[in-house]
């Protein structure tokens, strides 16, 4: 079984990775996880234009529901 890090790197590298199972309920928990790390990339990637444009670390935490350090510790290169 791979370990958290290897699937999210897999999907990551593989907009569609290929499924080795045919249980619905784990192809739908899959599909989430794909899902979600999209989601996260869309985020950085917005983030990074964001701060592209001028916009300050506060403002961007303000946007997303976290203090300034937060977010600079988060998406910061």
């Amino acid at each position: 079984m791979k370990t958290d890090e290897e699937l999210l790197a897999e999907i990551a590298g593989d907009p569609e990775p290929e499924m080795t199972t045919t249980d619905p309920a784990l192809i739908k928990v899959y599909q989430a996880l794909i899902g979600t790390v999209r989601a996260d990339k869309q985020l950085d990637e917005a983030v990074q234009e964001a701060r592209n444009q001028g916009q300050t670390w506060q403002a961007i935490g303000e946007v997303i529901g976290m203090t300034r350090q937060g977010a600079m510790k988060k998406f910061a290169a």
